[in-house]
C-alpha cells in the first residue's frame, strides 16, 4: 500500500505535517504570501518558501498578500 505524501505547513507559528498542501505559500524572507502558482513565490528558493492550510494562518504569523497575484480570502461555508 502506497504511503501518504505528508507535507510542512505553519500553522499557529509552528510547522506541523499535513496531508494537505496548504492554500497558499509564502516567503519566509519577504513575510508576504500568494497563491501557489504565483510566479512571485515559484522563484523563491525552496529553503525559503513555506506553505499555510488557511488564510487566516498566514496573517496569523504576520504574512501579507502578494501584490502579483493578490490572493483572496477563501470561502470558509464550502465543505
Amino acid at each position: 500500500m502506497a504511503k501518504k505524501k505528508v507535507y510542512l505547513v505553519l500553522k499557529n507559528n509552528q510547522i506541523i505535517n499535513s496531508f494537505k498542501l496548504g492554500k497558499y505559500a509564502g516567503i519566509k524572507t519577504y513575510k508576504i504570501f500568494g497563491r501557489l502558482n504565483c510566479g512571485t513565490g515559484m522563484s523563491a528558493k525552496k529553503e525559503n518558501r513555506v506553505f499555510f492550510l488557511t488564510w487566516a494562518d498566514a496573517i496569523e504569523a504576520g504574512y501579507r498578500p502578494c501584490k502579483n497575484c493578490r490572493p483572496t480570502v477563501e470561502n470558509t461555508n464550502k465543505n
